[in-house]
């Protein structure tokens, strides 16, 4: 069966989900053998009634059943019914590999009924523990507190050095990835960090360099946080 995800990003370790028509790819997922094609959205389309129309013709050339996604407008759910494709909306927090397993091993229920992991927290530090300092702008990202945001227990996961601030940034994205991070909260990212970052479905917000870790992780769950301006 091939099934195609909403994804924001380009592996099956990319978060599934987004809004269809919005989001700027798509995984069709062989369900036995994982293998996957991306379908990619031109950044140019940006009219949702283009970009749908263009997925939807893109999903249906591949020979996709299902279709999972995060919202879909009423007019592509039907369009898709039309062509014996069926959509199954309303998800997030998982991974497109996720999803694709929960729904053929155990159908819409077990997508309906899915429970993530504790979601924990990678902050770029200036120290050890949780009233440490961001690092500062302009500066290379030396370690991360990592977070339990549920009972704010907490570890340093350490950057490697690196000889430029272009190593650096990649030195830093594999430490959070490693890690386990699903967000990472940082003063500054460069746009091919975030998109990295992103890709292996792990989210990232800006905070004030002034603020400490524990104040970072505070102002992410009251949802006080920005996301980078080229996402």
């Amino acid at each position: 069966m091939k099934i195609a995800v909403s994804s924001l990003g380009t592996s099956l370790d990319a978060w599934a989900g987004g809004a269809f028509g919005t989001c700027s790819q798509f995984l069709v997922v062989d369900s036995e053998s994982l293998d996957f094609v991306v379908i990619s959205v031109p950044p140019e389309q940006i009219d949702p009634s283009k970009v749908s129309l263009g997925a939807i013709r893109a999903i249906a050339n591949q020979g996709t059943e299902v279709v999972i996604t995060g919202h879909i407008k009423d007019i592509c759910r039907q369009a898709m019914t039309n062509l014996g494709i069926r959509v199954i909306d309303g998800i997030g927090r998982m991974t497109v590999r996720e999803a694709v397993a929960l729904f053929t091993t155990n159908g819409v229920e077990a997508l309906a009924h899915y429970e993530p992991p504790p979601a924990k927290i990678a902050v770029a530090s200036h120290g050890d523990d949780l009233d440490a300092t961001l690092s500062h702008k302009g500066e290379p990202c030396t370690s991360f507190v990592l977070v339990d945001p549920q009972t704010m227990e907490f570890q340093v996961i350490r950057v490697e050095t690196a000889d430029s601030l272009v190593q650096a940034s990649v030195n830093a994205v594999r430490a959070a990835a490693r890690s386990g991070a699903a967000v990472v909260i940082t003063p500054q990212i460069r746009p091919e960090c975030c998109t990295a970052l992103q890709a292996l479905a792990i989210e990232v917000s800006l905070a004030d360099e002034g603020m400490t870790v524990r104040e970072a992780i505070g102002a992410y769950q009251r949802g006080e946080l920005t996301r980078p301006p080229h996402l």
